[in-house]
């Protein structure tokens, strides 16, 4: 097998900067639900939450309130706060400094 020709040559591609960080937000937000979520429901039991909701009357609760939904929303929430600290990092790490302050 002869030298390959530049052509044949696989093609790198490399993500845009804001697409990297959005990724490495999305990802490390999500495993970081996966840990809330896993810690908080060996904890509580979602069939308190929605015997709380019905107050003692059976059915009274609303239709999407389930164990599945319940931690659903659950994670769904750990997901978004996660999400929001790491923009909000993301954010005070780009941040310019302010005038006048500093070396």
């Amino acid at each position: 097998m002869g030298p390959q020709a530049e052509d044949d040559l696989p093609v790198v591609r490399r993500w845009p900067p804001r697409m990297r960080v959005a990724a490495a937000i999305g990802w490390s937000s999500f495993l970081a639900a996966c840990l809330g979520t896993l810690l908080t429901f060996a904890a509580l039991d979602p069939q308190v939450i929605i015997d709380g909701v019905e107050g003692g009357e059976p059915g009274a609760a609303p239709w999407w309130l389930t164990r599945t939904g319940i931690y659903s929303i659950g994670f769904f929430l750990f997901w978004a706060i996660g999400a929001v600290a790491g923009m909000l990092t993301d954010y005070l790490h780009e941040a310019p400094p302010s005038e006048g302050h500093g070396p």
